[in-house]
């Protein structure tokens, strides 16, 4: 079990920068030449600034994500995040196992901590199934269940739905819809989503995805109060460029609007595979 303290999250920026070594390093051997197997590992870098209207102080983000593809199929991913948004630190460290259960089935279970006030969950835990259909198993249905809990006795639990179609159109197609209650107060609140991906592993990719729904709570620091119950949408973009077989770069864009404030990000970062 990961615990997280108030000495602990300060250093998370310096283990970003510290593992952030590894992709330099991995770079550097990307340039001697092209790969010969399939990627076992890929590293991602990446950070971000927003601007916020309504007074809102602006927020950035140091992120540093890795995955490992193991030779049964099964893939364990690691995540560590540096925030800093509505005036406030925080940041979040999780692991997710994707185990193969059979040429059909798959689960993902996650588990994320954090620390730094209401914005960021002290403890989520998510488990998923998912299932291929068709002949060529193009057609992946998933369902998930999660859990949160954050200070002050707040918590969310729902579902989230989905389906993605591989194979039928030149991008990958996925759309689904989040269902939550928030407590206190049993705040029910549903967001739907879809996002395609277009271009090809190994070349350039492009991500876009849109949300449309209502949102349970957000704390908006200790000047700005909270909403509760509310719209929101959100527009993102996402750019991956392989420059070598073996490494890249990345960019990405981000509008969100909800009735308090609209925010705009823009970031981007470096990524490498071996």
């Amino acid at each position: 079990m990961i615990w997280i303290s108030e000495m602990t999250l300060p250093r998370w920026r310096d283990a970003v920068y510290h593992l952030a070594a590894t992709l330099a390093a991995a770079l550097a051997a990307g340039t001697a030449g092209a790969q010969t197997a399939a990627s076992r590992v890929t590293i991602d870098l990446a950070a971000n600034r927003s601007s916020l209207t309504a007074n809102l102080p602006d927020g950035k983000a140091l992120n540093l994500r890795a995955a490992w593809d193991m030779p049964s199929g099964n893939v364990l991913q690691a995540e560590l995040l540096d925030e800093r948004k509505f005036g406030q630190s925080g940041g979040v460290a999780a692991l997710a196992y994707t185990y193969r259960l059979d040429t059909a089935w798959y689960g993902i279970g996650t588990l994320a901590l954090g620390h730094g006030g209401p914005n960021w969950a002290n403890q989520k835990v998510d488990v998923q199934l998912s299932r291929k259909w068709l002949a060529q198993q193009q057609l992946v249905t998933s369902v998930a269940l999660y859990d949160a809990r954050f200070d002050a006795g707040r918590s969310d639990r729902g579902a989230r739905l989905s389906a993605t179609l591989y194979g039928q159109m030149p991008a990958v197609i996925e759309a689904g819809v989040i269902i939550n209650r928030s407590q206190p107060g049993s705040v029910r609140s549903q967001m739907p989503y879809a996002s395609a991906v277009f271009g090809s592993h190994g070349a350039q990719q492009l991500s876009l995805r849109a949300s449309s729904g209502r949102e349970a709570y957000q704390a908006l620091g200790v000047a700005g109060g909270s909403l509760v119950d509310f719209h929101s949408r959100s527009l993102s973009a996402n750019w991956r460029q392989w420059l070598a077989p073996s490494w890249g770069w990345t960019a990405q864009a981000e509008f969100y609007r909800n009735p308090a404030y609209e925010r705009r990000t823009l970031g981007g970062g470096l990524f490498a595979q071996w």
